[in-house]
């Protein structure tokens, strides 16, 4: 029976000893095929040192957290990205965090409780200027700058994760770490001063968000550095780790603090993920599009929070129970109440679905999309007709609606319906395009030059029809009685009149009276479209001997 066991633990010893080999070899083979060079023990501890003393606490290392903060802190109230990126050019945050990096990989707690007072007083530092800059700013509006850093997302956690194994492989390479710098105080410097930025205008909400975004960066890139730091052997070998009960403690409690708000982040990323892709299908399912359709989809789903859902579709035909349909699929599936906004853009065919889409990308900002949508359910109730498009104009609060050509309506009638959509919307405009179809004339009495009401009403009507369809150039067109001197003075007084009200609304009139045999029109008609453009022909070549 000893035999038995004796020969289990050496088999089970054998299997150890071939994975340390097999992860050896791997390593080995990352390692080349990064170009890192291969360390001595001699070399590697002169490297660890060169990194504990870099990361060590100075006044310069204080200094230069001050005034990076401050730089961030004002680029952010100045919505200004480059100023933001000039800060992250004198951070000083790589050296401690390598430190950290490096403590983990060694599993050295005196190294990492060192290196974890030292980011702490860099952090507080970072806090505090931001606090002050924003206490004494005339300006403390949340700009776009500062939203966006208010919680973290999948693609923040990336960016951390990128620039901490760019770290670590610059460090042990010992190039390019400045360079590599800037990248890691992008994902750490602005989320302190938003910090900052928040308690000092008392938003306790945007501290929060902001802190956990920066513990989060601050996790990834310390845990890619120690991943660098170990798998190209430049870590202390674990045979001389110093396991006393106070390094151990220390070395424990600081992995906790790093690794519970990165873990936090990965299950609201993942949440977030899930609920995106659901909403995704849903989407494409019950409004009958597409998912290139989808032109915009933002999901928030806070830990503590409830789900939000933002999306623009561009679609056919307006549905305006869509948004309904939506929330009731969503609860059955996720077992909670979300917060939809769905704004769907209808656009008929594939010219205004393309310009939709990029409209709908160029209004998109890093906060995501704005909440204040029209009501659109609303203003389609109240033009009550088939609509072939809807633009909205939300820096101008316009809402273009282009309803189908009627039968039997008037350009009198689409305006009273425009007239009738601007009840109850808000601070929205409703702009209701014509069909161009509908001819243009305007009405004189017989014989007369001066307007009366039904001249002045027609002119109005016109004059809106001409600003809805974006016209700045037209032909005034009527004719008279051949040799008629009267009807061709009274043609001209009332094309300089239709003229210069056309005038008014910056729109160009040329006129155009011609002779007919013949009654003279009492009307003024109103040509949009211009004359088609001619073809001339090539005069054909005489044939040879023809002079």
């Amino acid at each position: 029976m000893a035999n038995t066991d004796d020969h289990r633990v050496h088999a089970w010893l054998a299997r150890v000893d071939a994975w340390r080999v097999r992860l050896h070899a791997w390593r080995m083979r990352i390692v080349h095929a990064a170009s890192i060079p291969d360390f001595s023990e001699a070399e590697s501890a002169a490297l660890r040192q060169t990194v504990l003393h870099e990361g060590s606490l100075t006044s310069g290392y204080v200094l230069m957290s001050a005034l990076s903060a401050g730089i961030a802190t004002l680029g952010l109230l100045q919505s200004s990205a480059a100023v933001v990126i000039g800060a992250m050019l004198v951070s000083p945050l790589m050296s401690p965090i390598a430190a950290l990096g490096f403590g983990f990989a060694s599993l050295d707690g005196h190294r990492i409780k060192d290196a974890v007072r030292v980011v702490v007083i860099g952090t507080v530092v970072g806090v505090i200027t931001g606090m002050v800059i924003t206490g004494i700013s005339p300006i403390r509006n949340a700009t776009p700058e500062i939203i966006a850093r208010t919680q973290p997302t999948l693609l923040d956690l990336a960016i951390a994760l990128l620039s901490g194994l760019a770290g670590g492989y610059a460090t042990v390479r010992q190039k390019g770490g400045t360079a590599i710098g800037v990248a890691i105080a992008t994902a750490l410097m602005p989320p302190l001063a938003t910090v900052g930025y928040s308690i000092g205008v008392a938003n306790w909400e945007f501290a929060g968000g902001a802190f956990l975004l920066f513990l989060t960066n601050l996790a990834a890139i310390a845990f890619s550095f120690a991943f660098v730091a170990r798998i190209s052997g430049v870590a202390r070998p674990l045979s001389h780790v110093e396991l006393t009960p106070a390094y151990i403690a220390t070395g424990i409690a600081a992995f906790i603090a790093l690794a519970t708000p990165l873990g936090l982040t990965l299950v609201r990323v993942s949440r977030e993920t899930r609920a995106r892709s659901t909403t995704r299908s849903l989407l494409t399912k019950e409004l009958h599009v597409s998912s290139g359709k989808i032109a915009q989809l933002e999901v928030t789903w806070p830990l503590l929070g409830d789900l939000s859902i933002d999306a623009v579709v561009i679609e056919p035909i307006f549905l305006p129970n869509a948004e309904q349909i939506v929330d009731t699929s969503l609860q059955r599936l996720f077992s909670v109440k979300p917060k939809i906004n769905l704004q769907q853009i209808v656009a008929a065919d594939d010219g205004q679905q393309t310009r939709a889409m990029i409209d709908a990308a160029m209004e998109r900002n890093t906060v995501g999309l704005a909440r204040d949508v029209p009501p659109f359910a609303q203003i389609l109730r109240k033009v009550e007709l088939p609509v072939q498009s809807v633009w909205v104009d939300r820096g101008a609060r316009l809402v273009h609606v282009t309803p189908a050509d009627a039968p039997n309506w008037s350009l009198a009638d689409y305006q009273l319906i425009e007239a009738n959509a601007n009840v109850g919307v808000g601070d929205w405009q409703v702009r209701i395009v014509p069909p161009v179809t509908r001819p243009l004339s305007i009405p004189f009495p017989s014989g007369s030059a001066i307007a009366d009401s039904s001249t002045q009403i027609a002119q109005r009507v016109a004059l809106w029809a001409l600003q809805r369809w974006g016209m700045t150039a037209v032909t005034l067109e009527t004719s008279v009685k051949l040799g008629d001197s009267s009807a061709t003075n009274n043609a001209r007084l009332r094309m300089a009149a239709v003229a210069a009200i056309l005038s008014s609304a910056n729109v160009r009139a040329q006129t155009s009276i011609q002779s007919t045999k013949g009654t003279s029109a009492n009307a003024i008609g109103i040509n949009v479209f211009p004359p088609a453009p001619t073809v001339v022909s090539a005069p054909l070549a005489s044939p040879k001997g023809n002079r």
